[in-house]
């Protein structure tokens, strides 16, 4: 009798700690659903808290808090991925601006100019060149627009960089010439042979072209040199004291040289961007009222 006495004890002190567990893990348990309310609601970075709760849960803790950084880090990548397409569209709208105002301009020369056929003739091939530079245009950032909303890496090849840099500074020989300005191309070999993008070195070129032409003087120097690395120089003179080279690629900087004095086409920021994604570097010098951009490129065919 006495035996199952002690029996019916100890099995209630069981019972007892059980329930006492069983507690104690119910409100481990709804503290943890607390949280990630809180969480929820508050769009914190903030994680559950661990102290006083048993091994188990601190286990549960433990991972529960690992989906939560996940989380965390998807959604502000994902947020920087969405404000990083809205600029770029934003920026194409303007960059699309500038062939088709050009041609829009030659097209009322033609209507309300006494021009010969020769002169016409002359007119409409330049209105030829701009629109399909237009539609080059179009369907690059067709491309681009791929690659910034999505994880895709552009397609690389071998291409001529030299070629690359005569095609693109081109488009531009009437531009300069009009203000009376040059476009020097030096490189130490006649071709350079990297495996990257073409469409991107394209795009990543008129756009330096572009910005010297609208915020800088005098001549253009543009070098490629492929001494070990290939390195890029684009180098034109500059009069404005407030240039900032740290933050000239940033895309909230708003200096004149890369925001104020018209539209920049897709800007030095994502200039930079597209050099990042191709592999290459990227930095900008100011001194003595010249200013300079240099790209480095190391994926190099000898």
């Amino acid at each position: 009798m006495q035996q199952l006495i002690i029996l019916m004890i100890i099995l209630a002190a069981a019972a007892v700690f059980l329930l006492f567990l069983l507690l104690m893990t119910q409100a481990e348990l709804l503290s943890i659903v607390r949280q990630l309310k809180k969480i929820k609601r508050e769009n914190t970075n903030a994680l559950i808290r661990r102290e006083g709760f048993s091994v188990g849960t601190k286990m549960l803790i433990h991972e529960i808090n690992a989906l939560v950084k996940e989380l965390q880090y998807n959604r502000i990548y994902y947020k920087r991925k969405k404000h990083d397409l809205e600029q770029m569209m934003t920026n194409i709208s303007h960059d699309l601006r500038t062939p088709l105002t050009s041609a829009l301009g030659y097209i009322n020369i033609i209507k309300n100019s006494g021009l010969s056929e020769e002169e016409k003739n002359r007119e409409i091939e330049i209105i030829e060149q701009r629109l399909l530079r237009l539609e080059e245009l179009i369907n690059s950032f067709f491309e681009f627009s791929k690659i910034i909303s999505s994880d895709k890496m552009p397609e690389k090849e071998e291409v001529n960089l030299v070629a690359i840099l005569e095609e693109t500074a081109a488009h531009y020989f009437d531009d300069y010439s009009s203000q009376g300005r040059d476009i020097v191309l030096s490189c130490d070999k006649s071709k350079i042979i990297l495996y990257s993008n073409k469409n991107m070195l394209m795009r990543i070129f008129d756009n330096l072209i572009n910005n010297a032409l609208k915020h800088g003087c005098g001549r253009l120097d543009i070098s490629a040199n492929s001494t070990g690395d290939t390195v890029i120089c684009f180098r034109n003179d500059l009069f404005d004291s407030e240039v900032n080279t740290e933050k000239i690629f940033d895309e909230f900087y708003t200096t004149d040289i890369s925001r104020t004095k018209g539209n920049t086409g897709l800007g030095l920021a994502i200039v930079k961007q597209f050099t990042e994604i191709l592999g290459g570097k990227i930095s900008a010098q100011y001194e003595n009222n010249v200013f300079s951009i240099t790209i480095l490129f190391r994926d190099k065919i000898v």
